[in-house]
Parts: structure tokens; sequence; C-alpha cells
């Protein structure tokens, strides 16, 4: 088990995205039948899919540490497809950009990658509404800089626990805050995904 105070390699943000992959993979059928906004094209999980295929094609073969994190930002770019996969890209570059920047990825400066992550989605968006894949994004990085400030025993798994917490409560909360998902039953499709993606990150780390 890691703990706080170990650094995380960037070879791990490299597993990370693998395992998203495979994640979203299994669940995107599920993210696409209850995508109903901002659309209901029933295209979420398949974007999704493919910007994280993308991100994994650039950075699997790149076996330099120091370049692994410039792959996951080149791989985020140009595989962004779709609203929720453009929002997820925005999301994964400023977490990436910010990490490039503090040089030791900690607890702390994980954190700091979320707010920026975070930044980063809501600028993508013309029109940010809440009750979607950004409330949750932002929902999360709130609850990692909670978190950063109180709890210096924390590990890195029980971090992840946490923040998983944090995005189901918020997930569970898309329908009282856009009426569109109340009126169909369902959850924000993005946040879903988003969801399964951070679960898939908890899982490299195990």
């Amino acid at each position: 088990m890691i703990s706080r105070t170990s650094m995380l390699k960037p070879e791990l943000l490299k597993k990370m995205m693998a395992e998203s992959e495979k994640k979203i993979r299994v669940e995107k059928e599920s993210i696409n039948a209850i995508n109903v906004f901002p659309v209901a094209d029933g295209d979420t999980g398949a974007n999704m899919y493919f910007t994280i295929k993308k991100i994994v094609e650039e950075v699997q073969n790149v076996t330099d540490e120091e370049k692994i994190l410039s792959a996951i930002n080149r791989g985020a770019f140009l595989g962004a497809k779709g609203n929720s996969g453009v929002i997820y890209s925005q999301f994964l570059i400023g977490i990436v950009e910010s990490l490039e920047e503090q040089q030791e990825i900690t607890i702390n400066s994980f954190s700091k990658g979320l707010e920026q992550g975070v930044e980063y989605a809501y600028d993508a968006v013309m029109n940010p509404v809440e009750g979607t894949i950004l409330t949750v994004m932002r929902k999360v990085a709130e609850k990692a800089a909670q978190i950063a400030k109180t709890n210096e025993e924390i590990g890195w798994v029980e971090f992840f626990d946490e923040l998983i917490e944090t995005a189901y409560k918020s997930l569970e909360e898309t329908p009282e805050q856009l009426e569109v998902l109340k009126n169909a039953g369902v959850v924000d499709a993005g946040a879903k995904g988003f969801v399964h993606i951070l679960e898939s990150w908890r899982k490299a780390l195990e």
C-alpha cells in the first residue's frame, strides 16, 4: 500500500490511464444508455472511451518517465471527442500541467492538480451547467483539498476511497440539479463515466 509520504512515479500514472481504458471499455454501453444531456444521442460512453484510448496509445510506448506526463497531455489534446471527452481531456490536461510544474506527485500536489483540472474543465464549456460531470469533478477536487489540509496520515488508497465516496454522492445528486435528468430518471452520463475513471485509478494504486 502506498503511503501519503510516498511520491507517485509517472509510471504509475501510465498504469492509471491503462486501467481507465479497461474500465470505460466495459462501462461505455451503460453510460451511453443514460445519455440524455446535453443531447440524447447515446454516445457519451463511446466518446469518453475514444478519448481515453487515444491517451493510452500516446503513453503506452513511452519508457522515459520524464516524458509520460507530456504524453498524457498530448493524448488528451488529440483524443478529445464529444462534450464529455473534451471536458475530461481538459480536466486531465490541467492535472498533468500542474504536476509538471510541481515536479513531485504527492497527495498535496495531486490535490492542487485536481483543482487546476476543474478550472480547465469549466473553461472548456461555454455555458457550464451544474448537475453534470463538472459538478462531480468540482466536488472531488474540493474533497481532495480538504483532505490535503486536514489529514496528514492518510495513504493514497484511502485518499482515493474518500474521493470515490464523494464522487458517488455527487453523482446521485445530479438528477436534483438538472431537471432533464430527473424527468428521465437517470444520473448524468458523463459524471457516471468520471466516477468509473476514479475507480480505475484507485485500482492502479492497489
